[in-house]
């Protein structure tokens, strides 16, 4: 079962649940009455929704505003959910009860489209039919009122109106030209011309066979192509991701291009709906100036935006791709405000137009602007990634441990930090930086001992390179007579940067025979960084020494 996107109606479902059966069954009433003349454009506050179904004005109740979207979803998943603790029967309610199969016969349509209608608002019960099975069903008074409100959608997928002997002869011509002429399939024939009548596609189908059956020998369907494989699907995909034009396609499969076309629509319908977005809702994105308004917030002007000196300070220690972090400005509170606005309005008109496709007659360009729309999420957020990523080094930096890699730390607290950006909520009056450090400090604390007993998992060096293990220790240890296998340690010392060789063998002392090791103060004045530089670097290398060791 799904999950309340309201914090406030998922508490009156639960508190509902300890009603009185009676007044459980009052309750539900409303809620549906309330969910049929909900408009999703629109914002509610929580006291007028809980009056609405409970009847009930509490003394104190939270000021927020519920949007109209959110809140569809939720009152439809609470009547679900409190019907269910009612274990109501079919034949003790008063008004016919509707199965999802009595709705889709009714009206021509699948059980995807039922499924659509209760996204739109029709509101679904469960019961214990006459098998003794508990199964969602539908009163009657509230499918003919969900019909009424939504008369043209339900036409359009539907048409459950009678077909007659004219419409059904322009049925069977079409059928025909398209089965002998364009080599189409059954699904192919129903949807084009449930398209182009306005039709749904069952009753073009239900139209063909029946004539079939009852004219074996002028049948349609039999001279139809074979429906397209699901090896022939994927091939589709594989050449259309090489660049092979379409109409080629259709040429090496002998397919109509109309049908290798519905096929990479289908695909990208099916990738779109695999994505999951949550967004956090605002009753802003529901006004029609929402891009305007937020764009007015974005630009306004960034009190304090210097930052501080500390905040400004770019670490000498870090690679210059790294350094560069440090130039991106700090978001001020009212930009950072914004920007999680849009990205979350971003989201919201996302989730808003992918809801409105209907598979059967989406085409190229709705499914463009699905996409489009998606680009522009991802824009946003990586925006207020950018402007955060060096809070990612910063913490980083604290959690480095002798033979573990910085940019191992920091790969792993990107993926943290845009894991907060998704879930964070300004409504909460938090900084982000705040959330988002107890996110990477949370991350590090799980990561940081699972990588710090990989590197520990080194309990012996191969023959030959055994010394190897021994360069953990900060005393410098001898002169180079001392390793046994020359030529292997230098096998392996060839794997390291020049900075960590010039470093590493300067310090033990390995080179011409009689050369002393450096100390790291020395290094630190050759090289012009700290001693504490020196040493980091130092401990970095010999982990690459050990690792290549092993591999």
């Amino acid at each position: 079962m799904a999950k309340f996107r309201l914090d406030m109606i998922a508490e009156l479902a639960r508190q509902m649940g300890f009603t009185p059966h009676e007044t459980r069954s009052a309750q539900l009433t409303s809620a549906e009455t309330l969910l049929h003349e909900l408009d999703t454009a629109k914002a509610y506050p929580y006291d007028f929704v809980l009056f609405r179904i409970t009847g009930y004005h509490p003394k104190s109740v939270p000021a927020d505003l519920l949007t109209g979207m959110a809140l569809q979803h939720d009152l439809g998943l609470l009547i679900e959910t409190v019907s269910n603790t009612l274990d109501v029967h079919t034949a003790e309610i008063a008004e016919p009860v509707l199965s999802i199969e009595d709705v889709t016969e009714r009206f021509n349509v699948t059980s995807k489209t039922i499924q659509r209608w209760r996204r739109k608002g029709l509101p679904a019960r469960r019961f214990l039919f006459p098998d003794g099975k508990r199964r969602v069903g539908f009163l009657l008074s509230s499918v003919e009122r969900f019909v009424r409100a939504h008369t043209d959608q339900v036409a359009e997928a539907a048409n459950f109106t009678h077909v007659d002997e004219a419409e059904r002869e322009q049925i069977l011509r079409r059928a025909r030209r398209l089965a002998t002429q364009c080599g189409c399939c059954q699904h192919e024939i129903s949807r084009r011309i449930g398209r182009r009548l306005r039709r749904s596609p069952l009753t073009i189908l239900h139209t063909i066979r029946k004539h079939d059956a009852e004219n074996p020998g002028e049948a349609i369907f039999p001279l139809a192509a074979e429906p397209i494989t699901e090896s022939q699907r994927v091939q589709i995909s594989r050449w259309n991701r090489r660049g092979v034009a379409l109409p080629r396609i259709a040429r090496k499969l002998c397919r109509p291009s109309t049908a290798i076309y519905r096929i990479l629509i289908e695909e990208r319908v099916a990738r779109l709906n695999k994505k999951k977005i949550k967004f956090v809702d605002d009753a802003m994105y529901h006004q029609a100036d929402a891009e305007q308004a937020i764009e007015e917030i974005i630009a306004q002007e960034m009190i304090g935006a210097g930052g501080s000196t500390e905040e400004q300070r770019v670490p000498r220690d870090l690679p210059p791709y790294l350094q560069e972090l440090y130039r991106t400005p700090l978001l001020s509170p009212s930009r950072e405000r914004g920007l999680f606005l849009k990205f979350n309005y971003r989201k919201y008109q996302f989730v808003a137009a992918r809801r409105e496709i209907e598979q059967q007659t989406v085409r190229a360009r709705d499914l463009n602007h699905l996409e489009m729309l998606l680009k522009r999420v991802t824009e946003t957020k990586n925006e207020i990634v950018r402007a955060n990523l060096r809070l990612v080094v910063s913490i980083a930096r604290k959690h480095l441990r002798p033979g573990l890699s910085l940019m191992e730390l920091i790969s792993d607290g990107n993926l943290s930090l845009m894991r907060a950006v998704d879930s964070f909520d300004t409504h909460k009056g938090n900084r982000f930086s705040t959330y988002a450090t107890y996110a990477l400090m949370t991350g590090f604390a799980r990561s940081v001992p699972t990588m710090l007993a990989e590197v520990g998992r080194v309990t012996a060096a191969p023959a030959g390179v055994g010394r190897l293990a021994e360069l953990a220790d900060p005393k410098p240890q001898g002169r180079t007579e001392e390793f046994v296998a020359r030529e292997e340690v230098a096998t392996l010392v060839s794997k390291l940067s020049d900075r960590e060789r010039t470093i590493l063998l300067a310090h033990y002392g390995i080179g011409a025979a009689g050369q002393e090791g450096e100390t790291y103060g020395e290094l630190a004045r050759k090289l012009k960084i700290s001693s504490h530089r020196i040493r980091q670097i130092e401990q970095q290398a010999i982990a690459k020494l050990r690792a290549t060791a092993l591999s």
